[in-house]
């Protein structure tokens, strides 16, 4: 019974009663219509066949009734009228007595008794009524009333007595056949309510057995009131998850089950998104404050760009002066005593310049260890944003696009940084060797003070080192450039982040006002509603 849906034991139960009903029915009209039968037999047939036969009786007795006044009466008149009398009545047996005989042949409930009287009959008639006519005649004409009594009393009254008992015999047959046909109708009418009664009693038992399994059945799979399931649902619908649910002891698979299941899922639903709102706002906060300090010190890192691109230009400037004094040098070698103590001077100031150039490109490479961090605490956190996108579902979707973003230009950050970092070294090395060569071009002072001679050949060297050293410090000064490029977009990076996770503390907040329509009680309340109340 259990695994027939609803619609189905509820056609069964009202089918079984229509069935039912229809039995009933069926057993009422079967016995209306055999008591509508008993009833024909006795209006169509009994009562008409006693009706014809009282007619029959009536007319004998008329008969007999005029032929005695004909006896008794003198007046002419009063024969005559007593003979038409008669002759009235014959008429009126003739008719019955005919439609008697129709009766009986058509009718198959005529019996063998009636039959038999209704022959005794025609015999009776045939030996009364010529003597009757016979004795009427000749009364009518005879004035002797004593020998008329006397023929009355000794012929033809003993053949009435006999032709009236017949008929009284047969109208005594026929009054207890319709009073058998009667009491058989009343026989059929009390079984029929008997069997209707029976009928009733059974069709309602059945019918009340049907309702009781089908309302159980019914109750067990809602598991309550259809009003209390109702009550139940617009409470979740509207937020409140808090509400008890009244299971019924081992109730595990009714809709108020399945709703008190739900009700706890949800709980449990509404208690992760809520926390997870509360952490995402947390990581945006954080995330909007890293950003803000994140982007103070790209601030500080591009003015240090700035002001490390002057010191290059100004390094550019002095080593082309360099090279022009080389040159200079190599023109006026007719005069290299003096030459040779400026040339001192100029060296000093040239190892002066390497250490400032070697300085710089340590600070530089210093700027380029910074930015380095720079780019992986951004990877870093760029990383950890799009983890809190990614747990944040469909609302941190934007922000994990964001976040990628940020990994992706982060990651060129420390590429770039890295090459300008090689640069960097490179320009050290070329520093370095630059800072050889002045040592070596101090000697060669010290030799072109020993020996002008070979000035012009140290002084070709000199021309070609600062050359070199030209190339590489622009070199410096487009890496450089491109440093400030990458630090500018940095900034705005930084700033774009800022926006994101600003909008993801927002998005966060109004995921905390939805999700704050949902009442889950406090913790005691929600551990003692999670499996509904057990009644």
């Amino acid at each position: 019974m259990a695994q027939i849906n609803v619609s189905a034991r509820l056609a069964l139960g009202f089918g079984t009663v229509l069935l039912l009903l229809t039995a009933i029915s069926a057993v009422g009209m079967s016995g209306v219509a055999s008591i509508r039968g008993k009833l024909d037999d006795i209006v169509e047939v009994h009562d008409v066949e006693t009706a014809r036969v009282t007619n029959l009786r009536g007319a004998v007795s008329g008969i007999a009734i005029a032929i005695r006044n004909m006896a008794l009466l003198t007046d002419e008149k009063d024969v005559a009228s007593e003979q038409a009398s008669i002759a009235k009545q014959e008429t009126v047996y003739t008719e019955n007595y005919q439609a008697l005989g129709r009766l009986f042949n058509a009718s198959p409930l005529t019996t063998d008794d009636e039959r038999r009287l209704f022959t005794m009959l025609r015999q009776e008639e045939a030996a009364t009524l010529p003597l009757v006519e016979k004795e009427a005649r000749s009364w009518a004409l005879s004035t002797d009333q004593d020998a008329a009594v006397k023929v009355l009393v000794s012929e033809v009254r003993p053949k009435q007595v006999v032709w009236l008992s017949t008929l009284d015999e047969l109208l005594a047959l026929e009054q207890t056949r319709s009073r058998a046909a009667a009491n058989r109708a009343t026989s059929t009418y009390a079984t029929l309510q008997v069997v209707t009664a029976a009928s009733v009693a059974t069709a309602l038992l059945i019918g009340l057995t049907a309702a009781f399994l089908i309302t159980r059945g019914i109750l067990r799979q809602l598991g309550a009131e259809p009003a209390e399931a109702q009550r139940i649902a617009r409470e979740i619908a509207a937020g409140n998850l808090a509400v008890t649910v009244k299971l019924h002891k081992g109730d595990a698979h009714s809709l108020m089950a399945s709703l008190d299941t739900m009700r706890v899922q949800l709980t449990s639903i509404v208690t992760q998104i809520k926390t997870s709102a509360e952490s995402i706002a947390v990581r945006a906060v954080e995330t909007a404050e890293g950003n803000v300090d994140l982007s103070q010190r790209t601030e500080q890192q591009a003015a240090s760009l700035q002001q490390t691109a002057a010191s290059m230009a100004e390094l550019t400037t002095t080593v082309r002066q360099n090279s022009e004094d080389a040159m200079q040098a190599s023109a006026i070698a007719n005069i290299a005593s003096d030459t040779a103590v400026q040339g001192g001077h100029v060296v000093k100031r040239v190892v002066t310049t390497m250490q400032d150039i070697s300085t710089s490109s340590s600070k530089v490479g210093q700027i380029i260890s910074v930015i380095e961090g720079i780019a992986f605490q951004t990877n870093i956190l760029a990383l950890n944003a799009a983890v809190e996108a990614a747990r944040a579902g469909n609302q941190g979707r934007g922000f994990a696009v964001v976040a990628s973003e940020v990994r992706t230009l982060a990651q060129r950050s420390a590429g770039a940084a890295k090459e300008i970092k090689a640069l960097i070294e490179q320009s050290a090395g070329h520093v370095v060797a630059g800072a050889h060569l002045v040592t070596e071009a101090g000697a060669t002072i010290d030799q072109v003070m020993r020996s002008v001679h070979q000035l012009t050949g140290i002084m070709g060297k000199i021309a070609h080192a600062s050359t070199t050293q030209t190339a590489g410090i622009e070199q410096v000064n487009h890496a450089v450039a491109e440093m400030d490029k990458v630090t500018q977009q940095n900034a705005a990076l930084v700033e774009q982040v800022s926006t994101a996770a600003r909008s993801m503390a927002s998005r966060a907040s109004g995921l905390r006002d939805t999700v704050a329509v949902f009442r889950i009680g406090d913790a005691q309340e929600a551990d003692a509603s999670m499996h509904g109340e057990v009644v």
